[in-house]
């Protein structure tokens, strides 16, 4: 929880930062204002619950961090609505996942490729947990869900990986 006010003032900033985008996200999921805006409200609500695992606020995983929990609660929203009539579509990549670069190990590269082709519901959880560096029961409270969920995402992920990259 946001305890102290330097706390507090962290949170102010972040919620500045990323409001809009976080919006946006949403909008673009559940073309409804309102619903929009509830889930913005959602995401800094579990973000504020668990606000000590949230380091620089300016960087590339505070982002993706939050662009992926906004995903999964604009998909809950519209699982409930039931008013959707097209397919989730859980393929899609989230924006600002790390890319490559000349740089980046071969093998690094190839496993970020798999990691983009893969449903969102594997490829997030595992972006959390090795990436971020979240447990799973952190996860579950970031995306509501249980924990056991969670670790079977993690470990279908996994499996998935192995199978893509052959080892």
């Amino acid at each position: 929880m946001v305890d102290t006010p330097e706390e507090q003032t962290k949170f102010e900033k972040l919620y500045h930062r990323y409001k809009n985008l976080l919006f946006y996200v949403a909008y673009n999921a559940l073309e409804d204002y309102e619903d929009a805006e509830d889930a913005v409200n959602e995401t800094f609500f579990r973000v504020a619950k668990n606000f000590s695992k949230i380091g620089e606020i300016e960087c590339h995983e505070t982002r993706n961090f939050l662009v992926i929990i906004i995903k999964n609660i604009s998909i809950d929203l519209l699982r409930k609505r039931k008013a959707f009539t097209g397919e989730l579509n859980e393929e899609q990549p989230v924006r600002g996942y790390a890319g490559t670069d000349e740089n980046t190990p071969e093998k690094l590269r190839d496993v970020v490729d798999v990691l983009k082709e893969m449903p969102a519901k594997y490829r997030d959880v595992l972006w959390l947990n090795a990436v971020a560096g979240y447990r799973a029961v952190e996860i579950a409270a970031f995306l509501g869900v249980s924990p056991e969920t969670i670790r079977k995402r993690l470990h279908r992920g996994r499996e998935m990986l192995k199978k893509r990259l052959g080892e």
